[in-house]
C-alpha cells in the first residue's frame, strides 16, 4: 500500500503562546506543514520556522482566504489535504 501524504495548514496571527504545541502535536504525520501567518508581531513566524513549517506572510484577507491561500500553497508542492 503507497504511504500517503498529509499536508496540514495553518493561519496564524500572534500564536506564539500555542504555534509550538500545535506542531509539536503533528510533526510527525505530517508531509509538510504550511503557516500563513497574517503579520504577526511576536515569535510566532521565528517558532513555525524552528518546527520546519513552511511560513507565507500575507495580509489578512479573511478565515476563509486565508485558509484557500494555505491550500494553494501545500498543492504547489503536489499535496493534497
Amino acid at each position: 500500500m503507497p504511504e500517503l501524504s498529509l499536508s496540514v495548514a495553518i493561519i496564524s496571527y500572534n500564536e506564539e503562546e500555542n504555534i509550538g504545541r500545535t506542531l509539536s502535536a503533528v510533526r510527525d504525520i505530517a508531509s509538510e506543514v504550511i503557516v500563513v501567518d497574517s503579520g504577526s508581531t511576536d515569535r510566532t513566524v521565528e517558532i513555525a520556522k524552528s518546527f520546519g513549517a513552511e511560513v507565507f506572510i500575507e495580509e489578512w484577507k479573511g478565515f476563509k482566504e486565508q485558509k484557500n491561500s494555505a491550500l494553494k500553497n501545500a498543492l504547489r508542492n503536489g499535496y493534497c489535504f
